[in-house]
């Protein structure tokens, strides 16, 4: 008789519960947004739009929520007498969902904040030319760099690409994620002392990732390798992200197959 599988049930858990917590993060970001489109609206400056603004932090925020899933979430369904392989499949589908349901929302958004301007007939505040660049506050600059391939193919310019910007956006921020739970797994499994081996391996990955969409290297990663930026076409871009984040989860998977469920 062939064992019952729980890992639809997982993910939707999983992708509910997290999806609530993606829910606050937007709406904590769209209020900082809309507070500095005012702050520029007064001052003439200009800024990037909802997209764009959101993009760093939502990659910073799926790596948490990441590192998140292995401490919060198989202890809890393997004392429900959920297997592992049912968990990581799980978590697996489930962060592809919050990956997308992001971009989605994300996408839309911006959508509605480009209507909004153009109604007030200040859609000048957003300025795309600021992509890339820094944004200066004061007599400080803080650096907020994209994946140029996400710029180039903005749902907003290119309207006809829309899709493309939403898949690049969702894979970059689920790479983070990957990564994020590359990270707990580590820990989960092997204690701090190799789980710090586990913040490298991710870091490599993280890196890698954003040279795929042409991310350049800072200092001092770019002293010491023999290149500081790759030039992919798109579906190299695509392909390449794809195989990061199929690897992560395979490390995943390994780690987490027969880890000792802590009490």
């Amino acid at each position: 008789m062939s064992q019952r599988t729980f890992f639809p049930k997982v993910a939707l858990d999983m992708f509910v519960m997290q999806m609530v917590w993606s829910l606050f993060f937007l709406g904590i970001i769209l209020t900082i947004h809309i507070g500095m489109i005012i702050v520029s609206v007064n001052t003439g400056d200009s800024m990037v739009d909802f997209l764009f603004f959101t993009h760093g932090s939502a990659k910073i925020y799926m790596l948490v929520i990441g590192i998140i899933s292995t401490y919060g979430f198989l202890r809890h369904y393997a004392h429900h007498g959920i297997t592992r392989k049912d968990y990581f499949t799980g978590s697996a589908i489930a962060a592809a969902g919050v990956a997308l349901a992001i971009g989605v929302i994300a996408i839309a958004l911006t959508g509605m904040e480009y209507v909004v301007m153009e109604m007030a007939d200040i859609q000048g505040t957003l300025d795309r030319s600021l992509a890339g660049d820094a944004i200066q506050v004061g007599n400080n600059s803080i650096s907020i760099e994209f994946p140029k391939a996400i710029f180039e193919s903005s749902v907003l310019i290119q309207s006809s690409s829309w899709i493309v910007s939403l898949f690049m956006y969702s894979l970059n921020i689920l790479t983070y994620y990957a990564a994020g739970w590359l990270i707990g797994s580590g820990f989960y499994r092997f204690g701090w002392f190799i789980g710090l081996g586990f913040i490298l391996l991710s870091l490599l990955f993280i890196i890698t990732g954003d040279l795929l969409w042409g991310t350049e290297l800072g200092e001092p990663l770019s002293n010491w390798l023999p290149f500081d930026l790759i030039s992919l076409p798109l579906y190299g871009s695509f392909l390449g992200t794809i195989i990061i984040i199929g690897i992560m989860l395979w490390l995943i998977r390994l780690a987490t197959r027969n880890a000792t469920i802590k009490m």
